[in-house]
């Protein structure tokens, strides 16, 4: 418990008094799966959920499933095992959340080009048209299943899925894992693609903070971290 005290900070900085809207553990848990901390992701569910009734310790514990599990895609998968694990031991049989989106949703005939046409718009955001095009052009040109791994289909099944995260808040999730992550230009990316996505400077700053905290406390390397009021985008 005393390790995630640091976090309180970012509970009261955000001021978010609904827990099912607020943003900062779903950041918090993608920061910390990225720090090799995934052990802590459990006590920050039981942190979060404390006092709570049932349905709302559901919503929040698939918020941070799917925060999670997106950032799988970009540190690996045993590196979100090491989250999950701890998170999935500490939660009661009854109090377990089954809703999964895209299970659900592939039993429809309209979801392939449905998500498709997400993914491209959501990727089109975060480049803009132009160099979206030119990056698909430049990837399908060296390596046809780099694409279809890194670009198709992760952008299609899974960063562009909003049903439980906004596309604000999965770059925002995004942002802060790529930081724990010692990814410092990739991070800069997606604080671009948090902006272009409608998302405040406050919101990117918030994000970079958290994710700084959270490198700092559990001594992960981040890099040359350009800062969010000195991004262009």
């Amino acid at each position: 418990m005393a390790t995630l005290e640091f976090l309180s900070e970012f509970r009261v900085r955000e001021g978010q008094s609904d827990v099912l809207k607020a943003q900062w553990y779903i950041v918090a848990a993608s920061a910390l799966t990225a720090a090799c901390a995934g052990e802590q992701v459990a006590e920050l569910y039981r942190l979060v959920t404390k006092d709570l009734d049932l349905d709302s310790r559901k919503i929040v514990q698939r918020r941070m499933k799917e925060a999670i599990l997106k950032g799988s895609i970009l540190v690996g998968v045993p590196r979100a095992a090491q989250a999950f694990g701890p998170l999935f031991r500490a939660i009661p049989e009854d109090e377990i959340d089954l809703y999964s989106p895209r299970t659900e949703k592939m039993k429809s005939h309209d979801y392939e080009r449905e998500r498709a046409e997400k993914a491209t718009r959501y990727f089109d955001i975060l480049w803009g048209p132009d160099v979206a095009q030119q990056q698909r052009e430049r990837v399908i040109k060296n390596h046809p299943d780099h694409y279809l791994l890194n670009v198709k289909t992760n952008y299609e099944l899974w960063i562009s899925e909003d049903a439980i995260l906004s596309n604000i808040e999965t770059e925002m999730c995004i942002t802060a894992l790529l930081i724990c992550n010692y990814s410092p230009e990739q991070a800069l990316w997606h604080v671009r693609g948090l902006l272009r996505h409608g998302g405040t400077m406050e919101q990117a700053k918030f994000a970079q903070e958290l994710g700084l905290a959270v490198a700092h406390q559990f001594n992960a390397r981040t890099g040359d971290i350009t800062r969010a009021e000195d991004v262009v985008w």
